[in-house]
């Protein structure tokens, strides 16, 4: 490709990023903020209220709810609102092991 082809085509290039800068730049200065405005006629009212819904929401309590054991708000510290744990039992001590009678004694 000789030179002058390929001045030609890097002006090409120019001139198309050019043209279609300049179209996002018309675009930016000729549209509004780019949202439909609902009240177009000026209204500055809530839409109507939503629809109730058809079935009631929520139900019975589920057997896991439960409430909490201890409430955090009372003053009380919360180490103290804990039962203490319970202890093991202490293990036996061991015995000492007896010797079997020696069987070549006989």
């Amino acid at each position: 490709m000789s030179d002058t082809k390929l001045i030609v085509a890097i002006g090409i290039l120019h001139l198309v990023a050019l043209a279609a800068g300049g179209g996002l730049v018309l675009l930016a200065l000729r549209g509004g903020d780019g949202y439909e405005h609902p009240h177009a006629e000026g209204g500055r009212g809530p839409d109507q209220p939503p629809d109730p819904p058809r079935r009631p929401i929520g139900g019975p309590p589920l057997p896991s709810a439960r409430p909490a054991r201890i409430r955090l708000r009372e003053p009380a510290r919360l180490a103290d609102l804990h039962p203490p744990p319970q202890r093991r039992a202490p293990r036996e001590p061991r015995r000492p092991r007896t010797r079997p009678a020696n069987p070549r004694a006989t």
